[in-house]
């Protein structure tokens, strides 16, 4: 009944903002809105960028890049009469055409998004880009992003409508409840994105058609043609869909060859006191953090879902507020930034490490150290690059270089989840379970996220500390994650 309730006030939560009415029937969505009195304020970096750094991919930091959008960002700040927030922009070298907000307010753009801008020349105004930085800033003007720490732990508690509607069913003892709780998350989500693609986009239906018209609305007053912002949600329709489809295959395969291989190499890893097993690709409890694998689930993380949908509605609401709005676009600064030496250059180095990426696994350090030496400035000094570059020095027998730079690594603000892990076996290994154990806890506490909760209680258990043990499993307990629970459960008595 815990649960039940609990989901009950997550839906509630998910589904409505108390700083706004909703989008009128008539006049403009931005003309009803009451600003917030004020936004939280700015947290150290590992918490402004979670949940990013819970995968490898991380953030890239370069104003050469961003300062552009920046700009655009100002611009359409500078239409909204409330506070104005930070909404700090950084990079990612993911290839999806995705851009996002995190739950403190930080703007994420792929590397995935700029590409597509600059492969297709009919896309190429700030206009439509605009509409992309406006889009993601309304998450945070509407308090959307600090919601999206409850669409989170969501997506942490269950791993799909079908353990929902069984979890609740059980708890309030019938059939018909598990079809209203389906009914209600159907509702709140989409059905095209929870039914077809089996997973928990970041943002309600609601959310993301607020965003969409208040977007729009900013584009309006700072003289952008809103017209664009349809051209880029034919752009996302088009790749959400591809991408979806290719992640759940990926996620299927990716999750099977990891239970197999956690089954036959943790207590080994767990165990060896050199640092080359400590960076086998194999050695994860539970990948990257917030992808918890279920009973046989696949899921799916769409950043931003049912792009078909949202296009009409915006179509309609443009042509009855701005039908007659049609200014000149935007073109030749847009050009002029997509075709730059920088933005080019972190295009380049972006592919360059997705293709390390599908080379490190094979293990082939050759090739690996061959397409790491070619990358610069600024994606060499991101994480994901200091990972795979520990893997290799690790793979080529340089364990004391790979030991340095996975110190340097672990200490950063900017540290991914894959290198905490790493470090913290490292410390155990050299029998510093204290040490190890301490890393773990005050990352936690800085994520936010309690994946390592498993990890934790193997290093207390492999050092006989029953008090230590009992402690983390009724933590891992209490957070009402179900596969995480069960993976506490299977460390507590490995």
């Amino acid at each position: 009944m815990k649960k039940l309730l609990a989901l009950a006030g997550t839906l509630s939560l998910l589904g409505c903002s108390s700083t706004n009415p909703g989008i009128p029937a008539q006049g403009t969505y931005i003309s009803h809105i009451t600003p917030l009195a004020s936004y939280p304020p700015r947290p150290p970096l590992q918490k402004l960028i979670f949940p990013v750094n819970t995968g490898i991919e991380g953030i890239v930091v370069d104003p050469a890049v961003t300062s552009y959008m920046e700009q655009i960002r100002d611009r359409l700040l500078a239409q909204w009469s409330g506070v104005r927030p930070d909404a700090p922009i950084f990079l990612s070298v993911d290839e999806h055409f995705s851009s996002d907000v995190s739950p403190a307010g930080a703007m994420f753009i792929n590397a995935g998004m700029i590409q597509y801008f600059s492969d297709n020349p009919e896309t190429q105004s700030e206009d439509a880009f605009a509409f992309v930085i406006a889009h993601e800033l309304s998450h945070i003007l509407l308090g959307h992003a600090a919601n999206k720490a409850a669409n989170t732990k969501l997506e942490q508690r269950f791993a799909g409508i079908g353990e929902i509607g069984t979890m609740v069913a059980a708890a309030a003892g019938g059939g018909a409840v598990a079809g209203s709780a389906k009914t209600a998350l159907l509702a709140l989500y989409g059905a095209h994105a929870v039914g077809e693609y089996g997973g928990f986009p970041s943002w309600s239906r609601s959310q993301e058609e607020e965003a969409d018209t208040l977007a729009v609305d900013l584009m309006a007053k700072a003289g952008y043609s809103v017209s664009m912002a349809e051209t880029s949600l034919n752009a996302l329709d088009t790749a959400d869909k591809r991408d979806a489809a290719e992640a759940a295959l990926k996620q299927k395969a990716v999750q099977e060859k990891a239970q197999q291989e956690a089954e036959k190499t943790q207590q080994n890893n767990l165990a060896t006191a050199v640092l080359n097993p400590l960076l086998t690709p194999g050695f994860s409890l539970l990948g990257t953090g917030l992808g918890y694998v279920g009973k046989g689930v696949t899921y799916v993380h769409l950043d931003h879902p049912h792009a078909a949908e949202r296009r009409e509605e915006l179509s309609h609401y443009i042509d009855r507020n701005y039908a007659d709005l049609i200014p000149s676009l935007h073109k030749a600064p847009f050009q002029n930034w997509i075709r730059s030496h920088d933005v080019q250059k972190f295009l380049q180095q972006s592919q360059a490490i997705n293709d390390v990426s599908a080379v490190a696994p094979k293990k082939n350090w050759q090739k690996t150290r061959q397409l790491l030496s070619k990358i610069g400035e600024p994606v060499r000094s991101s994480q994901i690059w200091l990972y795979f570059n520990i893997q290799t020095e690790a793979g080529l027998g340089q364990n004391k270089q790979a030991l340095a730079d996975l110190t340097t690594a672990a200490q950063r603000d900017d540290v991914i989840l894959k290198i905490v892990t790493i470090w913290a076996n490292y410390l155990n290994s050299q029998g510093k379970t204290d040490d190890a154990l301490a890393y773990l806890a005050q990352q936690q506490k800085l994520f936010d996220d309690p994946s390592t909760l498993p990890q934790q209680i193997m290093i207390a258990k492999k050092a006989k500390k029953t008090g230590t043990v009992d402690g983390l499993v009724m933590e891992c307990q209490m957070t009402g994650i179900d596969s995480l629970q069960q993976a506490c459960s299977a460390a507590s008595k490995s």
